[in-house]
């Protein structure tokens, strides 16, 4: 069973106390050294909780003001669900579990530098579908934007938006044809020259600025038919 990454019981609690009327509307949480004293948690995964939770509405957070606890009507969803995902034929959601993944920080290369002015972190993993590898990906991330990046991420790009607090209001979808290349057939366990359907993903928020660029590589049975659905 997948370990439950602590941001996500931090997140789960705070939610919990809201919901049930602990934390009513108003009010005002201590600050991120306490809260993570009392949730047994860094400040970092203290902070990155709260972040998804103001994105998703449930809370204020203002400097100087502290956090405070949102309105429910204001709690609309910030979590980009209406943006296209992956899709089987029938409509239903493509399952995808993580198989290896691996964090390091760079310099954007070559056309990434047209849409990254700095540094990046870049998250490369393979993905299974229905137990078969599925796909090689890369997500690359502004540093400016989130300082720190771990390997434990959702493994559908949108909800890795939404975890880390970032919300897009375009996400440009790109599709084109390839075949693997050597290391693309090891790591993917298929035959060379296989088929791929290609993916890329840019994320921009309101003003225009990248939020984030996701290139999927998939092969497989579970690549036949994959659509982007919404």
């Amino acid at each position: 069973m997948a370990r439950v990454p602590l941001y996500k019981t931090a997140e789960t609690e705070v939610l919990r106390r809201i919901e049930t009327g602990v934390w009513p509307v108003g009010t005002r949480l201590g600050n991120e050294f306490e809260l993570a004293a009392e949730f047994g948690v860094s400040q970092g995964t203290m902070r990155r909780a709260l972040m998804t939770l103001e994105s998703a509405g449930h809370l204020h957070r203002k400097p100087g003001r502290g956090t405070i606890v949102a309105e429910p009507t204001t709690a609309a969803a910030a979590t980009p669900t209406d943006f296209h995902r992956l899709t089987l034929p029938d409509g239903a959601p493509l399952p995808l579990e993580v198989f290896r993944a691996k964090v390091t920080e760079r310099a954007p290369e070559g056309e990434e530098a047209k849409l990254f002015p700095g540094p990046v972190h870049a998250l490369s993993r393979t993905l299974k579908s229905g137990g078969d590898r599925f796909a090689l990906e890369e997500v690359l991330i502004p540093i400016d934007l989130i300082p720190a990046l771990d390997e434990d991420q959702p493994a559908d790009f949108l909800d890795l938006l939404a975890d880390l607090a970032l919300t897009p209001t375009q996400v440009e979808d790109r599709l084109h044809a390839d075949i693997t290349t050597m290391g693309d057939s090891v790591a993917l366990a298929c035959d060379r020259h296989t088929g791929l359907l290609c993916l890329t993903r840019v994320a921009r928020d309101a003003g225009g600025k990248v939020l984030a660029r996701q290139s999927l590589r998939m092969a497989g049975p579970a690549a036949y038919g994959v659509t982007l659905g919404g």
